[in-house]
């Protein structure tokens, strides 16, 4: 089989619109939660916290910004963050020459702001001929599919493209399924991303079930009261390890495998007994060939909800059994919010910076663990797991039951 190899990234984050920023603020334990203000916080009683995107303060390509303009936002923070990893692995950001490089996308939402915007500017009743042609131009832009092959078509990528619209697990899918088509020799290159606009409907959705906390998110604390909703986009250039070598790329990390699996359960609400998590990240597992006992920590799903935080203890329980009691646990949408599609990827890139820099972030806002789990796991990293960071487990949930758990690790030329 082919190695699979991480050899450059891209974030457009509420945290930072730049990797070197972004990880820095992550291991500082900054936070990228905010008031709300792309939206009236009138309309919504008392919850009026958001992580939010400044693309314009960190990100400063304007081919970039100007070429997107009419495209819906996660498109336009798909294309930065594509733009930042392409540098990052030494290639050229606009092909001189179609190749067999990939894209693949993972979205909650896609292009649902476009949506919106047609429904706030455009008289329904307007006849066509009236629409002018940037208007028409925004109508065909809220497909999906956008969200790859826009990105294909600007930076001249001719191999595999699709968007995976597994919501919040979407991300690590990406992650999963670029791995599968460059081991199978497919292609030798798939720049793997998620991500998501912020929107309306998905705040008020989050407002309706009661999901969101009116400050901050504190995951598996005993205190928590749900998560906050944010938005961005990143990207993990992902190679074929010969070909990396080849060309003397740099390698922050190597990917060994990854786990599927659904709950069946509910469309929202997570299986109680944690039944595809705990399959999900046995798959992981075993594909990977790594033993629990080598797991550095895990990089939870922890949107710092009731019930998805009970339902991932439950099934890292059923995984590690009484390991649990030595294993940590970090959760960074405390500083980040729950950003949908993207959150997996921020939290794949939080992986991989973790392996290259052999630095373990802490945890943020989490202060005592949920007395109802009975059990504990260590809540910051020990230093025994500082600069001895060799394998991660990164687990992401979504609506529908959909969980994919992915093992990043320490590259090694061996």
């Amino acid at each position: 089989m082919k190695r699979v190899v991480v050899t450059g990234m891209g974030v457009v984050s509420p945290l930072a619109c730049e990797t070197e920023t972004f990880w820095k603020k992550i291991l500082n334990g900054d936070s990228g939660v905010g008031d709300l203000s792309k939206l009236d916080p009138v309309q919504y009683k008392g919850i009026t916290k958001a992580a939010e995107v400044e693309l314009e303060k960190g990100y400063k390509n304007k081919n970039i910004t100007d070429h997107f303009r009419s495209y819906g936002m996660a498109v336009t923070y798909t294309a930065a963050a594509v733009d930042m990893g392409l540098r990052d692995a030494g290639l050229e950001t606009r092909q001189p020459n179609k190749n067999n490089y990939g894209v693949i996308i993972g979205t909650t939402n896609g292009n649902q702001d476009i949506i919106e915007r047609i429904i706030d500017e455009w008289n329904l009743g307007m006849e066509h001929e009236d629409l002018d042609q940037t208007a028409a131009e925004t109508l065909r832009m809220f497909r999906p599919v956008e969200l790859s092959a826009s990105i294909a078509k600007f930076f001249n990528l001719g191999g595999p493209n699709m968007v995976i619209p597994t919501a919040c697990a979407a991300g690590n899918y990406a992650i999963g399924t670029a791995f599968s088509m460059i081991q199978d020799e497919r292609t030798p290159l798939i720049i793997a991303g998620g991500a998501d606009p912020f929107t309306r409907s998905c705040y008020t959705v989050f407002y309706r079930l009661g999901a969101m906390s009116k400050d901050s998110c504190k995951p598996f604390d005993q205190d928590r009261t749900g998560m906050i909703v944010g938005e961005g986009a990143a990207v993990l250039v992902l190679e074929e390890l010969e070909h990396a070598l080849a060309r003397g790329a740099k390698i922050y990390g190597e990917i060994k495998g990854y786990g599927l699996a659904c709950d069946a359960y509910d469309p929202t609400a997570p299986d109680p007994e944690g039944s595809g998590a705990t399959l999900s990240m046995a798959n992981a597992l075993r594909s990977s060939n790594i033993d629990i006992r080598n797991i550095t920590y895990v990089s939870a799903h922890g949107t710092g909800t009731k019930a998805n935080d009970a339902h991932e203890v439950k099934a890292m329980s059923n995984v590690f059994g009484k390991q649990i009691d030595t294993l940590y646990v970090n959760g960074i949408k405390s500083m980040l919010g729950h950003c949908m599609g993207a959150a997996s990827m921020f939290e794949a890139v939080t992986a991989v910076l973790s392996l290259y820099n052999q630095q373990v972030p802490q945890n943020r806002n989490t202060e005592k663990i949920d007395e109802s789990f009975n059990l504990n796991f260590q809540l910051q990293p020990s230093q025994d797991i500082q600069h001895n960071v060799k394998h991660v487990l990164s687990n992401s949930f979504a609506f529908g039951g959909n969980i994919c758990s992915v093992i990043f690790s320490k590259y090694d030329i061996n």
